[in-house]
């Protein structure tokens, strides 16, 4: 039996196990915080299903969960394998280690130079996540990225350790998708700009590597002890809806609209805000043409108030990539084809969410001129501060189409 220890918060609250390619996780007796939703406190281990639908979800995905795989000899279709490689330091609180390897929470910074952290993202696909670099990072995700460690008051780079956990996800230029950082810059400020609640983000030079920088929202700076970063603890849809590892709605039976939205009605906190915002944002990636915004793409933060709705990351529009899918991740009023959605798609999604169609109504109406029209003032902007890409201009070309569907 293979057995890893789960810490939450730093603190060891119970053991990952995996026996004949099954897991199970129990908590330990002391433990006093549900690290899931679909993992309550209990004495009981939870079964295989339970337990596959949260840990298997921390990991990475496609190509880059494959080049890991490789590096380490160990099998991509098994999650506890590739937890104990990776699990170090995971989305949200949780963490895991092997028994005979415990977390080491001493004061020791590995510094990142400018010039290093250029040739890091410049070969970043040789060494996905900085695996190899006795680093132990697990990101979700089909992007290459890496994360640092940029401390309160500090502009120095250091490598996530222990107990100088990461605060910064950095994606380098995609050789296969052109101008795909900028393209993600220009959505979440947009996104920004019509008053949705996004991740922080930036673009950044290091060297002669560009990249795109954004603020995880899954870290806070602690207001007692200066220097110390605390863990949040951060589910995914699919994680609270017990999907291990099924993203899109059609092909994998993944989160549909209406399963996110009753997800929010039942179980956050402040239901009446976050349900507008999350419709908000289904009508927001429809007219970027973002035909990615599947059930990880949308997270809850556990805080002491109860689930809130996270930020919105990951932020593309896709359609710009005639190699990328061009249906949709979860169908709007039952259609995927993004050219065929129209008004009364929006009406019908309305209905199934029980909700009046007043209220899809006022959105779309502002949406299908508003996205536009803050998209040519960022365009704007970006050329003042010499951060222009063309792919701006495509985006707004998707914008000014998909409004005239809706409009």
């Amino acid at each position: 039996m293979n057995l890893l220890d789960v810490y939450f918060h730093n603190k060891k609250i119970g053991v990952l196990k995996e026996h004949n390619s099954r897991l199970s996780f129990q908590y330990s007796g002391d433990a006093t915080e549900a690290i899931a939703h679909l993992l309550p406190l209990q004495k009981e281990p939870f079964g295989d299903k339970e337990t596959r639908s949260f840990f298997a979800n921390l990991l990475p995905e496609g190509d880059v969960a494959k080049k890991i795989a490789q590096i380490k000899q160990v099998s991509l279709n098994n999650p506890f394998a590739l937890l104990r490689e990776l699990g170090g330091e995971c989305a949200g609180a949780v963490s895991l280690y092997p028994q005979d390897m415990p977390p080491i929470f001493d004061d020791s910074l590995i510094e990142i130079s400018e010039e290093e952290l250029s040739s890091i993202l410049i070969n970043l696909s040789n060494t996905p996540l900085l695996t190899g670099e006795g680093i132990r990072l697990s990101l979700a995700g089909a992007q290459e990225k890496l994360a640092l460690t940029i401390l309160p008051d500090d502009d120095k780079y250091y490598k996530p350790s222990d107990k100088y956990i990461s605060t910064w996800i950095i994606k380098p230029e995609n050789k296969n998708f052109p101008h795909l950082i900028y393209n993600e810059y220009f959505c979440m400020k947009l996104a920004s700009l019509m008053g949705l609640q996004v991740a922080e983000c930036k673009i950044q030079k290091f060297g002669s590597a560009t990249a795109y920088m954004t603020k995880r929202f899954d870290r806070a700076e602690s207001i007692e002890q200066k220097n110390v970063v605390q863990r949040i603890q951060l589910e995914d849809f699919c994680q609270g809806l017990g999907m291990s590892n099924k993203k899109y709605q059609r092909t994998e039976g993944g989160p549909s609209v209406k399963q996110c939205f009753q997800f929010i009605h039942n179980n956050l906190t402040n239901k009446a805000r976050d349900e507008l915002h999350f419709i908000r944002s289904i009508v927001f990636n429809f007219l970027i043409g973002n035909s990615d915004a599947h059930g990880k793409n949308f997270s809850y933060l556990h805080t002491p108030h109860g689930y809130m709705l996270a930020p919105l990351y990951d932020l593309v529009s896709t359609q710009i990539y005639p190699q990328l899918a061009r249906e949709m991740s979860m169908s709007i009023g039952g259609e995927y084809e993004p050219d065929r959605i129209s008004r009364s798609n929006f009406i019908r999604m309305a209905n199934e969410l029980e909700i009046k169609p007043l209220i899809i109504n006022d959105i779309l109406d502002k949406y299908s001129v508003d996205v536009f029209e803050q998209a040519k003032i960022l365009k704007a902007q970006s050329i003042a501060e010499n951060i222009y890409n063309p792919v701006y201009d495509d985006i707004l070309d998707i914008i000014k189409r998909r409004a005239a569907q809706i409009g």
